[in-house]
């Protein structure tokens, strides 16, 4: 397994997309911090939930880890190559495997380095100003439950890839489910009384399992626990249909 696992991550550190993400990460990441420190006044930067808020940003590495995710299996489908990488590897729940434990240490490395932006713009920026840093449990609680997400929204990529193969329709339909479909289905159920429910949905569990705090969000451990069940649902399906998949 070890060998698959580090197959799967040569993969995605000899593609040319993989300079692609930690760019779009530090240029998001920094430019979001940049942009809420700057435009803060003195008394609001010093603040915990501020400085907390600042954390958040790392967040944007959860869209680059669930991209990342969705194509780590559907590119062999797309190019071909699961053909070769099934003859080395026949059990496809072992390769399935080997690319979740790749997706999760590459969501892991995705969250540590948004965070690390996150410090290199801030801290200096707060210090030069006279800002109050903190640096207590909350923002350290806060900084990992924001890693945990990049992970979690790493593998619904992987359990989403394993489902659907097709890599347009993988990314396009799942990019059209987070930002318009949960949302289109928020409000319908807001129409039937059925407010709490849209907490449940996979995206918004998610959101709620990065940290981020919210009155139609579940609490944090709930949201936990409703993710990984999204994920497992989803990734048992994509276990059902690689299985049958016809690589010939």
């Amino acid at each position: 397994m070890s060998a698959l696992v580090r197959s799967e991550l040569l993969k995605v550190r000899t593609t040319r997309g993989w300079w692609a993400y930690l760019i779009v990460i530090v240029l998001l990441v920094g430019a979001a911090v940049a942009g809420d420190t700057g435009t803060a006044d003195d008394v609001a930067r010093s603040l915990l939930v501020f400085q907390l808020g600042l954390v958040e940003a790392a967040g944007f590495a959860a869209l680059l880890a669930l991209i990342l995710g969705i194509t780590l299996v559907t590119a062999e489908f797309r190019h071909g190559t699961i053909a070769p990488t099934l003859l080395a590897a026949p059990k496809r729940e072992r390769v399935l495997a080997a690319k979740t434990l790749a997706a999760s240490t590459v969501g892991l490395f995705f969250g540590v380095l948004a965070l690390l932006v996150v410090a290199a713009v801030a801290l200096p920026w707060l210090a030069l100003v006279g800002a109050e840093i903190q640096l207590g449990s909350e923002i350290a609680s806060r900084a990992a439950a924001t890693i945990l997400g990049v992970v979690l929204f790493a593998l619904i990529g992987v359990a989403i890839g394993s489902a659907v193969h097709s890599q347009v329709a993988a990314l396009v339909g799942t990019l059209l489910w987070v930002f318009l479909g949960e949302t289109l289905l928020e409000g319908l159920l807001g129409l039937l009384d059925l407010d709490g429910a849209s907490s449940y949905l996979p995206f918004r569990a998610l959101d709620g399992a990065d940290g981020t705090r919210g009155n139609e969000l579940l609490g944090y451990w709930p949201a936990v626990g409703v993710s990984l069940a999204w994920i497992a649902a989803v990734g048992a399906a994509g276990v059902a249909r690689t299985r049958r998949r016809d690589i010939t």
